[in-house]
């Protein structure tokens, strides 16, 4: 294993701040130790060449290699060793069928993947904390302070590159990614016709809001009541045993509800705290 800064380098993918589903070479998703879809942070970082032919001719490149050969001494020189270190001006297809040379900031250099399932720290200037969101981005200048671990006995033999801290050099052009899309501003939501079948409201345990109905009024005949003369004598004092009882809290529902009254959510498995989440009653 091996602590090592690398150089200063252009963020080109990734995000520091969004763990992506870890996925296999059948693009499914891989479980942790409980069995839950595991997630991981990735930063990619291209990292200008110098005169090297080879990464491994770098000052940084060569702590890399001695973690390598040292966890895999007879499989560390293959040419399918995972060493997380991309040629940026390869024009060989990877396994999704783009050439590195064809992506955006690889060309002219050594583009490196660090990858964990924990978020990095983040710093900016000479290692200040930086905790606002959104100040490390894809095009900007970064370094890495990164572990260097071989992955033992694995199918694939390689390294880990763990980004334990990420500091923010400078500013650049930015890099649209997956990771910073603005969602806000996309437009979604905004349709004005739903395909058939499309519900505004939950259809768990086949729940579908009551129709809007007009009540009819009904007439009652009143019938005589000739009155109690106990009923006639008001009290000087009412005892606290029998106090009226408090009135009962008014459920407000809101517009979303579409006239469908607090009961008939209740008589269809809805709860208090469900109606508020869903914008259905007032809190």
């Amino acid at each position: 294993m091996a602590e090592i800064l690398f150089p200063v380098g252009r963020m080109i993918g990734g995000s520091v701040y969004k763990s992506f589903p870890v996925l296999d070479n059948f693009k499914k998703p891989k479980l942790d130790k409980e069995g839950q879809p595991a997630t991981e942070f990735n930063v990619g970082v291209a990292i200008p060449k110098g005169t090297e032919t080879h990464w491994s001719q770098t000052p940084w490149g060569q702590q890399v290699l001695a973690v390598g050969a040292q966890a895999h001494p007879q499989q560390h020189n293959l040419p399918s060793y995972a060493w997380k270190i991309i040629d940026g001006d390869s024009t060989i297809p990877n396994k999704s069928g783009r050439a590195p040379a064809s992506q955006e900031g690889y060309k002219g250099n050594w583009v490196i993947w660090f990858k964990q399932r924990w978020a990095p720290k983040l710093s900016h200037g000479q290692g200040e904390p930086l905790f606002e969101v959104d100040q490390i981005l894809p095009g900007y200048y970064v370094e890495v302070y990164a572990s260097v671990v071989g992955n033992g006995a694995s199918p694939t033999p390689g390294v880990y590159l763990n980004p334990m801290a990420v500091n923010r050099v400078a500013f650049g052009d930015k890099i649209s990614t997956a990771a910073t899309v603005d969602t806000s501003a996309v437009g979604f939501g905004k349709s004005a016709q739903l395909p058939q079948g499309a519900s505004s409201v939950p259809l768990s345990q086949g729940f579908v809001p009551p129709a809007v109905v007009t009540p009819q009024a009904v007439v009652t005949p009143q019938a005589v009541v000739t009155p109690n003369p106990a009923f006639l004598q008001v009290p000087a004092v009412v005892p606290a045993a029998v106090a009226p009882p408090p009135l009962p809290v008014a459920r407000q529902m809101t517009a979303k509800a579409n006239g469908a009254t607090y009961e008939s959510f209740i008589a269809s498995g809805w709860t208090d705290a469900l109606l508020v989440q869903h914008g259905y009653m007032v809190g």
